[in-house]
């Protein structure tokens, strides 16, 4: 199972300076960073709960060891980021663009990822679990070691990128269609 790193934090860490492009070692609760323009914000050892980051333009991001929680990170721009022992669980995060972004031991749970885009994203040990990507668009991104489980997968773009993807063999046959359309199958 693959499991990030969570959050090295100290036990009282210290308030953040949002300002700031670089935040180390914060808990942030509640913290909206909505339409803002970020770009290569840093998040360091940084968990996130019940925060707003939709439309947040941080391209070129950079985000290690991060937990967000309850979280609205619809149409958040992070293409060409680096993601790396992070968890993003119960969070809306459709139209969230990864495109061309390094994804590497980052675990998604229950999360919207409708109308996402990965294209070109490198995903390596990667699970999403029980999330919903309906509408992603995943053409061209490379996975090495990722998982997925119970994921909604209904109109995926790209489907033939899905090299290297491992799934329950439940979740095969339910999107039969899909991979029989990516592989130039007509059903009849």
């Amino acid at each position: 199972m693959i499991e990030p790193d969570p959050p090295d934090l100290p036990p009282e860490p210290e308030e953040a300076d949002l300002s700031e492009a670089r935040i180390v070692e914060a808990r942030l609760e509640r913290v909206s960073l909505a339409d803002e323009r970020r770009i290569r914000l840093a998040l360091l050892d940084v968990e996130l709960r019940e925060c707003d980051l939709a439309n947040l333009d941080a391209r070129s991001a950079t985000f290690r060891r991060v937990a967000v929680t309850g979280g609205r990170l619809t149409g958040c721009n992070l293409v060409e980021s680096a993601l790396k022992d992070v968890r993003v669980e119960d969070c809306r995060a459709d139209l969230v663009a990864l495109a061309a972004a390094r994804i590497e031991r980052v675990r998604f749970v229950s999360c919207n990822l409708s109308q996402a885009g990965f294209q070109g994203a490198q995903m390596r040990e990667v699970a999403f679990e029980d999330c919903d990507l309906s509408g992603a668009d995943l053409t061209s991104a490379r996975f090495e070691h990722v998982e997925m489980l119970g994921c909604m997968l209904e109109g995926l773009r790209g489907a033939n990128s899905l090299r290297g993807v491992r799934m329950p063999w439940t979740d095969i046959v339910e999107n039969a269609g899909l991979f029989a359309g990516a592989c130039g199958v007509d059903v009849l």
